[in-house]
């Protein structure tokens, strides 16, 4: 039986492990020596790897590991702002993702419509919660969601949830089970890590 293409190997900055090169955010150095994240692994010029972690970003900056990945010297940048930038893109790719669900129709929203769904096994795959749903509906959502062991998080605000959905106000959506589905949940662990968020 053919097994599937093995990822290159890379060597995080910080913790100097060696891993699957689809696991480490890749950086690349900008020519005015800006740090940037490439967590598409499209932008062009040499590459430097780091865990999703902070004290890798720590480990790294304070070693100036950047500088010599780069072979020149970067701008200088707290671990803060760095992964402050790597949460805010990997937020916009969690909107994104939100986005396609509203354009393929896969997608349930509104609390009365998510509670009906989660009476059906296996409809939804993972919850998104407004940060300013009531406490009570909120409850009531990660009660029965946790009953069927599905995901919920608490994304943005209603009114920013009913944006991206095109409709009014949301304090919930709900995830189908499929492969949108699981690319949100591998970016929202990824989120979650870096930015301390649960």
């Amino acid at each position: 039986m053919a097994q599937g293409r093995r990822q290159p190997q890379r060597t995080c900055l910080g913790c100097r492990e060696v891993k699957e090169q689809g696991s480490l955010i890749r950086f690349v150095r900008s020519p005015d020596g800006e740090i940037l994240a490439d967590l598409k692994g499209r932008l062009p010029g040499r590459g430097a790897y780091l865990c999703n972690r902070r004290d890798c970003i720590d480990a790294a900056l304070r070693r100036k590991q950047f500088d010599r990945a780069f072979r020149q010297s970067c701008q200088p940048v707290t671990a803060e702002q760095l992964a402050g930038g790597v949460a805010g893109e990997l937020l916009a790719y969690l909107v994104s993702l939100l986005g396609m669900a509203r354009k393929s129709a896969k997608f349930v929203s509104g609390s009365n419509a998510v509670l009906d769904a989660l009476t059906r096994k296996g409809s939804l795959a993972v919850v998104v919660l407004a940060r300013d749903i009531s406490p009570q509906i909120g409850e009531k959502v990660r009660r029965k969601a946790a009953m069927q062991k599905i995901v919920t998080t608490d994304l943005l605000d209603k009114a920013e949830l009913g944006r991206i959905l095109g409709r009014a106000e949301r304090s919930v959506v709900g995830l189908p089970d499929g492969k949108l589905a699981e690319a949100f949940l591998k970016e929202l662990l990824r989120y979650q890590d870096i930015s301390g968020e649960c």
